[in-house]
């Protein structure tokens, strides 16, 4: 197996995205699962290429979390682990790397966004489940995030299901497959 290429446009994020990817594909194969044909489309590894929330005004924006610019990966695995890492690339940088002040740590810590765990496709009604096992908030292990899915040639539009930010009646993310 080849080792994983950085990408000079996202660095050290997609040399992370790619790791997490072999740790998370293991030897299990689709068949051995039980997907079908529907649910393998998801596995791979994604690009987010756009957040987009529309409000009850009837404006849109991208997600205040990410910025105007969002970076992100979304990995779906055949063995139904999943992990996705979002952040806004615009966060300030430290003024020290190895002694951040407090409100550096909560700056970076607000504009990242990461969890792992299982993922269930429902291809009757177009969604796919993530049950949460790790994540940045100690709170969030547990939870259930649904998904409605959309494929559109390599892009991915994910819906985020209730309960939606104040304000958001519709929050979508896009992403895009990785091929190299």
């Amino acid at each position: 197996m080849l080792a994983p290429r950085p990408n000079p446009e996202l660095g050290a994020m997609n040399m992370t995205a790619r790791l997490l990817w072999l740790a998370l594909t293991g030897a299990a194969t689709s068949a051995a699962h039980g997907q079908d044909a529907s649910s393998s489309r998801f596995i791979g590894v994604w690009r987010l290429v756009e957040t987009d929330q529309r409000l009850a005004d009837g404006t849109r924006r991208p997600s205040p979390a990410y910025g105007a610019r969002p970076q992100g990966y979304l990995i779906y695995s055949d063995a139904k682990r999943m992990c996705a890492m979002l952040m806004d690339p615009d966060r300030p940088r430290w003024k020290s790397d190895s002694a951040p002040t407090e409100v550096e740590l909560r700056g970076s810590f607000e504009r990242f966004f990461s969890y792992c765990g299982t993922y269930e496709v429902n291809t009757a009604e177009g969604f796919v489940i993530h049950r949460v096992e790790l994540d940045k908030s100690p709170n969030a292990v547990g939870v259930i995030r649904k998904r409605f899915f959309k494929f559109s040639g390599n892009r991915l539009e994910l819906t985020v299901a209730s309960p939606l930010p104040a304000g958001v009646v519709e929050y979508r993310l896009v992403w895009e497959r990785v091929t190299e």
